[in-house]
């Protein structure tokens, strides 16, 4: 499947590109981190995940946003191309 990406040819792409470069920062996410990034790639919004992880909202809107700003990302939309492409999701 090919993905039509407008940043595609920037300065931007490519810093995409070298944050996904398989074993860079995944394997500085601890299991939790893991966890929050399946299950907001998934579709599970903050109130999902602190029901699912079994903490407050205030605990899972936290754990969203330190994984994102670990990761260097700042949309949900960035998260769910970053887990497709370290294989964290299946897709049937």
């Amino acid at each position: 499947m090919d993905i039509r990406c407008p940043l595609r040819g920037t300065a931007d792409y490519e810093s995409l590109l070298e944050r996904d470069r398989p074993g860079m920062l995944d394997e500085q996410l601890s299991e939790r981190e893991r966890t929050v990034a399946v299950l907001i790639a998934y579709g599970y919004r903050n109130a999902d995940v602190a029901r699912e992880l079994n903490v407050s909202l205030r605990t899972a809107e936290y754990d969203r946003a330190r994984l994102m700003r670990k990761l260097g990302l700042t949309k949900r939309s960035e998260l769910v191309r970053w887990a497709l492409a370290h294989d964290l999701l299946q897709l049937t």
